[in-house]
Order: structure tokens, then C-alpha cells, then sequence
């Protein structure tokens, strides 16, 4: 089985390393902070575009604390967004993933 191309997306600052990456590069961003000298990188797959078309873009944003409700909460707020949570630092924040 062929590996997926790999690319690196440098973010500079750790805040909010993996938020950033994901934001910028989908749900499939894998975020590193290089603690000696902070600085985020963000890996993700490269290559041939998906074969989603333009109009069906990923688009992120957020409902504030994770709970329960997280993806019911997307749903109502996003027009076919669905919910995930995600540890940033000691904060679980409910994030949105929706068509735009």
C-alpha cells in the first residue's frame, strides 16, 4: 500500500498548536510543538486534490466548553455541522466542523 504525501505546514507559535493546524488543514492536521524552540508545525496530506468538489469545503468554527451536547449543539448552530471535542492545553472546547 502507497503512503500518502506528507506535508508540513509551519505555524510558528505552540498556542494553540493542534486548534491552528486542524483549522487550517482539516480534522486530519496532525499538530507538533518543538518544545525547545516553540514552534508549531502542522503535518498533513498532500498531493492530488480531493476529489470532493470546490463546493463542498470544510469549513470550522466552534460552540465554546465541550459537553455532551457538543455535536447536537453544531448541528443547531451550523447548517450540516456535526461536533468534536478537542483538548487545548486543560480547556475541552466543542468544535464544529460544517459545508460552507
Amino acid at each position: 500500500m502507497e503512503r500518502a504525501n506528507s506535508c508540513q505546514d509551519p505555524l510558528g507559535s505552540c498556542l494553540q498548536c493542534d486548534e491552528r493546524c486542524k483549522a487550517k488543514h482539516g480534522p486530519t492536521g496532525q499538530a507538533s510543538c518543538d518544545n525547545r524552540n516553540q514552534l508549531c508545525t502542522c503535518y498533513y496530506t498532500c498531493g492530488p486534490p480531493s476529489p470532493t468538489p470546490p463546493h463542498q469545503k470544510q469549513c470550522y468554527g466552534g460552540t465554546g466548553l465541550c459537553s455532551s451536547a457538543c455535536n447536537q449543539n453544531c448541528a443547531q448552530k451550523y447548517l450540516g455541522g456535526s461536533g468534536f471535542c478537542e483538548s487545548i492545553g486543560n480547556t475541552r472546547l466543542c468544535k464544529c466542523q460544517y459545508p460552507c
